[in-house]
């Protein structure tokens, strides 16, 4: 999930599995898509051990994962900052909108419906 609460932007991404290469993957196609002009993103992201500039490395050729971490101002938070309210209040609205969905198959049209502002 990313946030950008003071514009009201959220994106939702369903996947089987939460790996470096999936964040690596995630977070290029932020800075190739939405934040494509910024010269400079500010990063706010929680202590998981995905959330590395190695990630980047790990997925990309050398010389784009360097493009991609130039780009990016990393921002880890405190184990309990405050900006987890604000994640844990996009999933747990998430989860109360789909909460009797327990499979990818389902969980994806639920979210998608969700981003698009539709009825659950």
């Amino acid at each position: 999930m990313f946030t950008e609460p003071l514009v009201g932007w959220r994106d939702v991404r369903v996947r089987e599995r939460r790996t470096k290469a999936d964040w690596a993957t995630e977070i290029s196609q932020l800075l190739e898509g939405r934040y494509r002009d910024c010269e400079k993103v500010i990063l706010v992201c929680d202590q998981l051990n995905t959330h590395t500039k190695g990630a980047f490395y790990e997925v990309f050729e050398p010389e784009r994962a360097r493009q991609l971490v130039q780009r990016i101002e990393f921002c880890y938070t405190p184990k309990h900052g405050s900006w987890l309210n604000i994640a844990e209040n996009e999933l747990s609205s998430l989860t109360r909108q789909c909460v009797e969905i327990n499979a990818l198959v389902t969980l994806k049209p639920c979210v998608r419906r969700r981003q698009l502002g539709q009825a659950m």
